[in-house]
């Protein structure tokens, strides 16, 4: 990836002397911003922009490092195959037209993918707007010139985005707002090759990359995706794309990206400790703390507020409270330092408001700000202060290197809040951002950032169990052996054969296929009976009359076995199993999914299962930690709780059933789907009481 960020050479196949066009602002930018040779390529000229034109890339003298092509759709698999015959290691194609734009692009593409592997050739796009590096100053870009005439900022975040022109909104509203600096802005587009795995993987390694923020419309290697973001030592953040369905839709006609299953790419980023955005001034905002707060300050989130405006304490002690912070209690040692600067009739709160020590010490030469600040950072309780102030209010006035100071010094993060005069607030801006200074202009988002400094998530690697091997050894061989042979959905005894060879506990149950049989089952079972007519290829029994609860006696036994068959023509067999009484019911699932592989899915369960749309997903195979966290994240975990005087869940066992489920997909990938609902919470623990198993 190195001859993508740092080349000593670029060729730009498609070059144009017309003022106007792309191919002249790629050569223009690279000029202005580039240190080493520069190629233009373009046959109907002999010189451009002072510089030699050649008619072909194989007639530029000398190696070549990286070539820029911007040139119609068409032409690019001939520009490209002449870039391999040069031994170009790697070309970032700029011209869109590819996949985004249906069956002919579609088929263009396909003949880069070709060359791809031919040669070896590493691409980079197509449909994309390239490169820029803020530290090393370089644009490999065709945005325009102007956009960028006033510099950009170095910095330590560097974004993956896989729109183009929203790169160069980015990097346009970051240069005219001067918010944050910036280390690289990577527009990858249709992904053809180079995706946001190879970038990450180059971040993780780029010392000046403190923080990785991305834009994704798809995610092309889910699993991959996911093991590099868990091991990754650096914060990243992801804002997704296509989310609903038109958005989704809109993915495709975009950069042909099929947006994938969103509850399922939400519960992987979470569980890969991935801090998730869901705006673009939002990421960009999130990025720039976790730059300077990359790893999670120490304590619980106990903050105090610092203000000058009783008002703004008030709405901040809101947005801490949803943001899911909680106020700093003070020590006595605290309280007693701020009496010293308060009024006697002003109490010590949190919010700590200023305003009238200020007003009370006016001509004393008493620096209430300076000591309140102290007074809160020395405090054990404080973990992370708020600064709420007035720009342009001579009165209090944030000396952003000392706040830097202070930061780091005591290791707790402090934000500023700050609204007022214009050019005030924009030279804050400025002196914070120098500083690494958190300030914002929106009390919330401020809070929100705070919120995610403090809870960042702790990155752990996939679980190196072999758990291939391990598992065939539990499951008996003519079970193996129906996962092997069978296609579509399996009967509801055989799936939990399955599910129970894994451990998962399920429900007390015989067949029957004949009245004597059924009677012999109940006897054994004993009543209350549940029992259900199972016929080969039937998933949704209960919609076809085929479960009959409250099975009492050997009467109703009788005549529910009689009624079950004659539904089902007297073909299939009776299911009796013992009825299991229990307050909370939860549906669990796994699905392979095409980017992720093995997922494992959580929901409320029963026939509130279509209702409430409350399930969560982790990525198979599990660990313990992970499946804690999965249980956490579920909507619904009073459930699991103890809800309505119904047994608490043992945890630590029902993780074992969650490992043991993703267990079952990462083991046997003919395993489409795995769906079990209810498991019903009863007093003895959890227990699966209907499961399908569908295969391939």
């Amino acid at each position: 990836m190195e001859f993508f960020f740092s080349p000593k050479s670029v060729a730009v196949i498609g070059a144009s002397s017309n003022p106007f066009k792309g191919g002249n602002f790629i050569l223009k930018n690279l000029i202005n911003t580039f240190k080493g040779n520069i190629y233009p390529v373009n046959p109907k000229y002999k010189t451009m922009e002072g510089l030699p034109c050649y008619p072909s890339t194989q007639e530029i003298p000398g190696s070549v490092d990286a070539a820029i092509i911007f040139v119609p759709a068409r032409e690019v698999p001939r520009a490209v195959s002449d870039c391999a015959a040069k031994n170009i290691p790697g070309v970032i194609i700029e011209s869109a037209g590819f996949a985004e734009i249906g069956a002919e692009g579609v088929e263009l593409q396909n003949k880069l993918l070709e060359i791809i592997q031919k040669t070896g050739i590493r691409l980079w796009g197509p449909n994309c707007m390239g490169l820029v590096d803020g530290v090393k100053g370089h644009v490999f870009s065709f945005m325009a010139p102007e956009a960028i005439k006033d510099g950009l900022i170095p910095g330590h975040v560097s974004l993956i985005v896989q729109s183009g022109m929203l790169s160069g909104g980015f990097l346009m509203d970051i240069v005219s707002n001067r918010i944050t600096g910036i280390n690289k802005v990577c527009s990858v587009g249709n992904k053809i090759d180079v995706d946001e795995c190879d970038l990450i993987e180059y971040m993780e390694q780029d010392a000046q990359t403190k923080v990785i923020g991305l834009y994704l419309e798809s995610i092309v290697d889910g699993r991959r995706f996911v093991g590099l973001c868990r091991k990754s030592s650096k914060p990243i953040v992801v804002l997704k794309g296509g989310k609903s369905a038109s958005g989704a839709q809109a993915a495709i006609s975009h950069t042909a990206a099929l947006a994938g299953n969103n509850r399922i790419i939400e519960g992987a980023l979470s569980q890969a400790g991935v801090t998730e955005a869901h705006d673009f001034k939002q990421m960009v905002d999130l990025c720039r703390c976790l730059a300077v707060h990359p790893r999670r300050p120490d304590g619980h989130g106990q903050v105090a507020i610092l203000t000058s405006s009783g008002g703004a304490g008030i709405m901040a002690t809101d947005f801490v409270e949803q943001y899911k912070l909680s106020l700093a209690k003070f020590g006595p040692s605290t309280i007693k330092s701020l009496e010293k600067i308060f009024p006697n009739w002003m109490p010590v709160n949190n919010p700590v408001d200023i305003w009238p020590a200020i007003e009370a010490s006016m001509g004393k030469g008493i620096d209430v700000y300076k000591n309140a600040l102290n007074a809160l950072l020395s405090d054990t309780g404080v973990d992370a202060i708020l600064l709420c102030g007035f720009a342009g209010n001579a009165t209090v006035l944030f000396d952003m290197a000392e706040i830097a100071k202070k930061s780091s010094i005591s290791g707790k993060p402090i934000f500023i809040w700050l609204f007022g005069l214009r050019d005030a607030a924009f030279e804050a801006q400025t002196q914070a951002r120098e500083h690494g200074v958190p300030l914002f202009q929106e009390l919330e988002r401020a809070v929100e950032c705070l919120s995610a400094v403090i809870h960042q998530k702790e990155r752990y690697e996939f679980s190196a169990v072999k758990v291939e091997a391990a598992s065939r050894e539990m499951v008996p061989d003519d079970t193996l052996k129906v996962i092997k042979t069978a296609h579509g959905p399996l009967d509801e005894h055989t799936s939990k054969k399955i599910l129970q060879a894994y451990g998962i506990p399920v429900v007390e149950e015989k067949t029957a296929k004949t009245l004597e049989e059924c009677m012999l089952a109940a006897h054994k079972l004993d009543y209350p009976l549940v029992m259900k007519g199972i016929l080969t290829g039937t998933v949704h029994k209960t919609e076809k009359g085929l479960v009959r609860l409250n099975i009492t006696d050997n009467n109703v036994a009788e005549i529910t076995f009689t009624h079950l068959m004659s539904l089902m023509n007297q073909n299939g067999f009776v299911l009796l199993q013992k009825q299991i009484e229990g307050k909370a019911e939860i549906i669990l699932g796994m699905l392979q999914d095409p980017h992720f592989g093995p997922a494992v899915m959580m929901g409320v369960g029963g026939f509130m299962a279509e209702i409430f749309s409350q399930s969560v997903f982790a990525v198979a195979p599990m660990t313990k930690a992970d499946a804690l966290h999965l249980m956490e994240r579920f909507p619904a975990k009073k459930l699991l709780e103890g809800f309505r005087n119904s047994p608490p869940v043992d945890k630590d066992k029902f993780s074992e059933f969650l490992i043991a489920l993703g267990t079952i997909g990462f083991s046997h990938p003919q395993i489409k789907e795995i769906d079990i609902n209810p498991v019903i919470i009863s007093s003895s623990g959890p227990c699966a009481v209907d499961a399908t198993i569908i295969l391939d």
